[in-house]
């Protein structure tokens, strides 16, 4: 379907000019089966739509005016620039919110220091993951026919944000109690968690409804990369409050802090993405069971090559994060790294996923499956491997020189998180056919909620085998899935 572009002063008695060169009178319906009564409120409403332009990373990628609002219905496109907005916004709130309570640096800290064992600390990502995935079967049998969604990310939203901000008071009151506090912290934070895959396909299909197909890659890239700029600022203050150098604030009040900063940041990016204005669905697809939606999902695995060989790459890719929450493990117990490290190490992620967005995003604008797939398996097995060839210098290399030499862990780390998080969704609405989507990924997403908690064994291994093990064991299988993303096509978003 072609878009309409940027046109002043625009006249019931002119015509409106089309990306594909055509010429069509103002009342021929041309947004997929519109009538004129629409075409002439949208008409009425504004004489120009388009996308807002956000300085930096959009001239960076020659997008300087995105002005196309290319598949949205008349009513989304109405509200195109408030909704690319707010999220924008939502994005950026909880990017930094990542940053403030990452489960791979901040809170394995947090748990190591209470005495939790490496088994613990391994389960930590594998919550935060496996909450987002687990629910979204069930959640897509409810959701799908539904012509609005909000009201379930809204509700959910509230209840993840109150479970994070008791975080605050518990951690102050058992501080005392080390295994009383570990078990309030995983209740609320396996709520938090999992409140994130309840509202995932809310979220996700009001994506698929207010942002353009041609411009999810910038969108997906504009969050992270603003996310990433508030990360990076945040990165020293961080490494100072977990350091007890910030206000004489020793433990647990420094975590306290941190919890309720995040939830502040939480609170604001759910009160953005309430804020855009859903339009109805267009697609008129009936509720569906559990049973026939699980069904329907593996039916098109055996028949649909993108989605089977896209889901094999990324439960390879899960299965890949059983080294992650042991790399500032590895670094603090073997070489000796102090706390003020992790700012090092945080400051090296934000970095790395801030301008991996200039990568990232024109590439998940305009290349094929088989490529951006291709590319986001490589990202993720280069940071194993990095962590492989720094160990081996261990006992030979003074180890301030390999602690600081393992930012480049994160440094690449950055990158391949950048690339998950523009990428992964970015292919989903591709692939998945619109009636069809909620169906899509939940089955998908179900199935990498069970595969992501297969890493927790990253604590046995380590325990029993090394780090080394751990490390070799993470980039193999990354291997494997690079081998399922050659398998894939060349379709690129329509």
């Amino acid at each position: 379907m072609a878009g309409v572009s940027e046109s002043n002063d625009t006249k019931p008695g002119k015509q409106l000019r089309l990306r594909d060169k055509r010429k069509l009178p103002l009342g021929r319906p041309r947004f997929g089966g519109s009538t004129g009564s629409d075409l002439a409120l949208l008409r009425r409403v504004r004489r120009k739509v388009h996308m807002p332009r956000l300085p930096l990373i959009s001239d960076a990628i020659g997008r300087a005016r995105l002005e196309s609002v290319e598949g949205l219905t008349p009513e989304a496109a109405m509200h195109a620039r408030r909704n690319f907005r707010f999220g924008v916004s939502n994005g950026v709130m909880m990017t930094l919110v990542e940053a403030l309570i990452a489960p791979t640096l901040v809170l394995a800290w947090f748990v190591s220091r209470l005495g939790a064992p490496n088994i613990v600390v391994g389960t930590l990502p594998a919550i935060l993951a496996g909450g987002w995935f687990l629910p979204q079967l069930i959640v897509a049998s409810r959701v799908q026919g539904l012509p609005y969604v909000m009201k379930w990310y809204r509700t959910v939203g509230i209840v993840r944000t109150i479970a994070l901000g008791l975080l605050v008071p518990a951690t102050i009151a058992l501080a005392d109690y080390p295994t009383l506090l570990l078990f309030a912290f995983f209740f609320l934070y396996i709520i938090y968690s999992f409140g994130g895959g309840v509202s995932g396909i809310p979220w996700l299909e009001m994506v698929g409804k207010v942002i353009p197909p041609r411009r999810r890659g910038t969108f997906f890239g504009m969050r992270s990369f603003w996310g990433g700029v508030l990360a990076l600022a945040a990165a020293g203050p961080i490494a100072a409050i977990m350091s007890e150098e910030l206000w004489g604030l020793t433990f647990p009040y420094n975590f306290a802090l941190l919890f309720g900063l995040a939830t502040v940041g939480v609170g604001i990016g759910i009160w953005a993405w309430s804020s855009i204005r859903e339009p109805a669905a267009t697609h008129s697809a009936q509720p569906v069971s559990l049973r026939n939606l699980l069904r329907r999902g593996m039916e098109a695995t055996r028949t649909d090559r993108d989605y089977r060989n896209f889901m094999v790459s990324r439960i390879l890719m899960s299965l890949a994060t059983i080294a992650d929450p042991f790399y500032v493990v590895y670094a603090k117990t073997q070489l000796g790294a102090p706390a003020a490290t992790v700012g090092l190490y945080l400051g090296a992620l934000s970095i790395a996923s801030l301008l991996s967005n200039f990568f990232w995003s024109p590439l998940a604008d305009r290349a094929s499956n088989r490529t951006l797939m291709m590319w986001t398996v490589a990202s993720v097995a280069v940071v194993p491997l990095t962590a492989i060839v720094i160990s081996l210098f261990h006992g030979t290399v003074d180890d301030g020189v390999l602690f600081t030499s393992f930012a480049a862990v994160f440094i690449l780390s950055g990158l391949a998180v950048g690339g998950a998080r523009i990428v992964n969704n970015n292919m989903l609405l591709t692939i998945a056919p619109p009636m069809e989507r909620p169906t899509y990924i939940g089955f998908l997403n179900t199935l990498l909620g069970i595969v992501i908690f297969v890493p927790v064994i990253g604590g046995a291994v380590v325990d029993t085998l090394g780090f080394g093990v751990l490390f070799v064991a993470s980039f193999l299988v990354t291997m494997l899935g690079m081998v399922a993303s050659t398998r894939m096509s060349t379709r690129k978003p329509q």
